[in-house]
């Protein structure tokens, strides 16, 4: 850590306000990204909290609703599709009440996950800065702030980026205190650990990412009795913030990991994968492709310059060490036989933190090379030409794909269109159905029309039912249909989409460089195509 006062204050005060300026960013786009897949069982039962808490505030019988049939109507609620842990949905149904008068409901929700994600960026430059200087801090945190795909998932109210985040904190608690020996740390640590617990069975890997870190770094009697404070803390953060294990927390356990481990069997969700469709196992080089190409080119770049920095200076490896150590367990947990790969990068999100971090290294290692070969009157501009080179790129290209941002593809894959050629996913979670496109379509179809959607017409029958799509379409999977609304998610293709996507030229589309990610088909009677016909 960095011991120059000056030094510290500066990192601290960029930290602040690469957060703020993340959230004041990012926040006026929020409802412009369409709802994603499995926003509407998280928002309704963010709603059904919110009446809890209302009862559990203002009801007349506030003991009856913590008993265990109370607790399991409310946390519970449609577990086949929200089998996940409840501290995300309260931070939602928080933001929510806080805010919804003002911002509408969607974006009250989703202002959980976008200061999720802005404590996330602070995190992440604070870190590098204090741990590798100025240079790295700014260079980590606009890292991680100009990665498209990370951005898009700040926008949308699921379990993804306040996984990454608390991923993030309860790893770089745990380290710090073994480093540093501060108790604060062990406690950020523990309380990271546990929200993470309370918000996805992707929490319960975390120790298993940590081991490898421990093993090199934390064989002492003070580093093993921390982990076993750590585990023991998280485990209290976690009860306390879930409801459904106030009353039979071993069981509770159970049924998470028996839903999380047989999701194979009980959703076997497709991908979409150079070209095929891979069932819920795809080739193990899917991690390392998929994060090849949906990173910028110019960060990867940079990551690669700090990994090899580390690996040159000792000082470095304690929180160098832990950047490589989770890269390598999430680049061996997807590629693992078994492991969902499905939904983009979305599955081991809480890695690109990590990489933002080696990122930050590489970035200060050139800003001290370069200033080292040069006069000192020469640095700052040195520095603003290096800082220009290599984030200009990725914002120019974050501002072009939004709201589209599950969209993109880098440089190395030649962007969407590049993607779509190579056989890739390039549109997959319902964003790409923004309220723009939904307001087009309610001016073009007629009162009463009938629209076959897919995938998921039960999506449509939600944004009926909250006021997003005009209440007199009648929705439907099924063919014949007046209009089809096709969401070009590949992997739910039959062969009768691939023909309609290919070969018909649809009255309303939403593109991203010229690659259709949405299109909306009007057809005569006789055209029209009856699925069960010919397609199993």
């Amino acid at each position: 850590m960095i011991s120059d006062p000056a030094a510290r204050r500066f990192v601290m005060w960029t930290g602040v306000f690469l957060g703020l300026l993340t959230f004041a960013w990012l926040f006026p786009g929020l409802d412009d990204v369409g709802i994603a897949w499995d926003e509407p069982y998280y928002f309704d039962s963010s709603r059904r909290i919110q009446e809890w808490e209302a009862r559990v505030l203002t009801g007349p019988d506030r003991a009856h609703q913590f008993t265990q049939d109370v607790v399991r109507e409310t946390f519970n609620w449609r577990r086949y599709w929200n089998p996940h842990p409840p501290a995300y949905k309260l931070a939602m149904s928080a933001t929510e009440a806080a805010f919804g008068r003002w911002t509408g409901e969607v974006v009250g929700f989703r202002v959980a996950p976008l200061a999720f994600f802005s404590l996330l960026v602070a995190g992440v430059t604070l870190l590098a800065g204090l741990t590798w200087g100025r240079a790295a801090g700014l260079g980590a945190g606009l890292s991680l702030l100009l990665m498209p795909r990370v951005v898009g998932h700040a926008h949308i109210g699921a379990t993804d980026t306040p996984t990454a985040a608390a991923w993030f904190l309860a790893s770089v608690g745990l380290a710090l205190y073994v480093v540093e020996g501060r108790r604060r740390f062990l406690a950020l640590g523990a309380a990271g650990l546990g929200l993470a617990l309370a918000t996805k069975f992707t929490g319960y890997l975390i120790p298993l990412a940590m081991l490898l870190w421990m093993i090199a770094y934390g064989r002492s009697r003070r580093a093993v009795a921390g982990a076993v404070l750590w585990g023991l803390g998280g485990l209290v953060v976690a009860w306390a913030l879930n409801p459904l294990m106030w009353h039979d927390p071993v069981a509770e356990t159970v049924r998470l990991f028996r839903d999380s481990l047989a999701r194979d069997e009980v959703i076997p969700i497709a991908t979409y994968y150079m070209g095929r469709v891979w069932g819920y196992r795809v080739p193990g080089h899917h991690v390392v492709v998929m994060t090849l190409i949906t990173v910028p080119l110019s960060i990867l770049v940079l990551a690669g310059w700090g990994a090899a920095a580390i690996a040159r200076r000792w000082e470095d490896r304690p929180v160098g060490g832990l950047c490589l150590s989770q890269v390598l367990f999430f680049t061996a947990l997807m590629a693992a036989p078994g492991s969902p790969n499905h939904d983009g990068v979305r599955l081991w999100l809480p890695m690109f933190p990590f990489v933002a971090l080696l990122a930050g290294r590489g970035f200060g290692s050139l800003i001290r090379v370069t200033g080292s070969r040069i006069g000192q009157a020469r640095r700052l501009l040195a520095s603003l030409v290096l800082g220009a080179l290599f984030f200009l790129p990725p914002y120019l290209q974050t501002i072009h794909v939004a709201p589209f941002y599950l969209s993109y593809y880098n440089e190395l894959i030649g962007g969407v269109r590049g993607a779509a050629k190579a056989g890739m996913e390039t549109t997959y979670w319902l964003d790409a159905v923004t309220p723009a496109f939904l307001d087009r379509v309610g001016e073009v179809l007629p009162p009463g029309a009938r629209l076959s959607a897919w995938p998921n017409a039960e999506h449509y029958e939600w944004l009926q039912l909250n006021g997003m799509l005009r209440e007199d379409i009648v929705v439907t999977e099924r063919m014949p249909a007046e209009y089809f609304l096709l969401v070009a998610r590949k992997a739910s293709f039959r062969p009768y989409h691939w023909r309609i996507y290919e070969n018909v030229r649809p009255e309303l589309a939403v593109e991203l460089d010229g690659v259709e990610l949405v299109g909306l088909y009007e057809w005569e009677p006789d055209e029209a195509v009856e699925p069960d016909s010919e397609d199993p």
